[in-house]
C-alpha cells in the first residue's frame, strides 16, 4: 500500500524529509466520513521509510535499499479526531537515532496552513536479510 503520493523535500545531511499526501475517498484508510487519525502511524512510518530508501539510493546508488518494520511508536500525539476529505497534509519525518539495523524517527503532520496534527517518535528495525528474519520468526 503506498499512501503518500509525494516527496516534496528530501535532505540527506539532515536526515530529513517532507512529503505530500492528498486524501480524498480513494485514500486507503478512507472510512465513509474521513480518515481517522490513528493512520497518520502508516502516513509518517512511510514518509520515514522514503527518508531512508531515498538516503540510501543517495549514498550508495550500487547496493539495493533494506526493507524495514515499524516496531513501534513513542508519544504519539492526535489533535484531531480524523482528518478532512478532499484536503492535502504534509508528513515530514527527520531521524534522530540510528545504528547498523534501528532507528528512531521523529514525525509530524500537518495541514496546508502548517498546524500540527499529529506527531509521534517511530522505532523501525532493517535486518541484514529479511528473508532469514522472517523465516526465523516464523519458526520461533
Amino acid at each position: 500500500m503506498l499512501a503518500v503520493d509525494a516527496v516534496e523535500e528530501f535532505d540527506v545531511a539532515a536526515k530529513h524529509i517532507v512529503a505530500h499526501a492528498r486524501f480524498d475517498s480513494g485514500s486507503p484508510f478512507f472510512d465513509g466520513t474521513g480518515v481517522p487519525a490513528w493512520a497518520a502511524i502508516e502516513y509518517m512510518a512511510q514518509a520515514a521509510a522514503l527518508l531512508v530508501g531515498l538516503r540510501d539510493r543517495t549514498l550508495n546508488p550500487e547496493e539495493d535499499s533494506r526493507p524495514g518494520l515499524l516496531l513501534g511508536t513513542r508519544r504519539l500525539e492526535l489533535s484531531i479526531d480524523r482528518f478532512a476529505i478532499d484536503a492535502d497534509y504534509h508528513i515530514s519525518a527527520v531521524c534522530e537515532f540510528e545504528d547498523a539495523d534501528a532507528a528512531a524517527f521523529r514525525c509530524e503532520m500537518t495541514d496546508v496552513s502548517g498546524t500540527v496534527l499529529a506527531s509521534a517518535t517511530l522505532n523501525a528495525y532493517r535486518p541484514p536479510d529479511m528473508a532469514t528474519f522472517l523465516k526465523e520468526q516464523l519458526s520461533a
